[in-house]
């Protein structure tokens, strides 16, 4: 084969297979851990597309929709009995590892932006910020509105002593019966003042 053909055909053959490899990535939700940028842990906000980072956990549902605006959101729903108490259980997001450096020592104010859902509307949110066996902030319950409303809370986030755990934030509806739903529009992570020594 002369090198005028060879080389153009080798170098579409190339271009096909970066192509090929590339194409499973396209399209893609974001999924996984919550990380940093690796400069700003000031504040670190989940939403849209990223919001599909959460793992249901349990039996519970959860799944992206499309918000009136265009923006995705996060449904989630559960049924009345089916989770267990630990947020790593049920609805929750994984913070990764760099977060949980960052946060440790740290009083960190989580906010969740959100509402019942259009059919079988939670009344109430629990939400949970667990630094794993160091212990965890305990079922914080928010009285959700008609509209989608901030929800926050501040936790010390505990110092890390021996090998490095997982850090997660589990969300959830209240369900006195049957199943309720509620939509996340935004989670959103403040790193306020230190309150642990160094």
């Amino acid at each position: 084969m002369k090198d005028r053909i060879f080389f153009p055909l080798a170098l579409l053959v190339a271009a096909g297979l970066v192509g090929i490899a590339i194409l499973p990535g396209v399209g893609r939700l974001p999924s996984g851990a919550v990380t940093g940028d690796g400069k700003n842990y000031n504040e670190i906000t989940v939403s849209g597309i990223y919001l599909n980072k959460v793992v249901a956990g349990g039996d519970a549902e959860t799944r992206l929709i499309d918000g009136p605006n265009g923006r995705k959101q996060l449904y989630i729903e559960v049924e009345a009995g089916t989770l267990e108490g630990a947020p790593e259980l049920g609805p929750h997001f994984r913070l990764a590892a760099d977060m949980e450096v960052q946060f440790a020592g740290y009083t960190v104010r989580s906010t969740v932006r959100a509402r019942p859902a259009d059919t079988r509307g939670a009344l109430q949110m629990e939400a949970n910020y667990s630094a794993g066996r160091a212990g965890d902030s305990g079922w914080q319950v928010f009285d959700l509105q008609p509209d989608a409303e901030d929800f926050s809370f501040e936790y010390d986030v505990p110092v890390i002593e021996g090998e490095q755990g997982v850090d997660y934030f589990g969300i959830r509806p209240v369900v006195p019966d049957k199943s309720r739903a509620l939509i996340v529009e935004e989670v959103k992570f403040e790193r306020l003042q230190r309150w642990a020594d160094e």
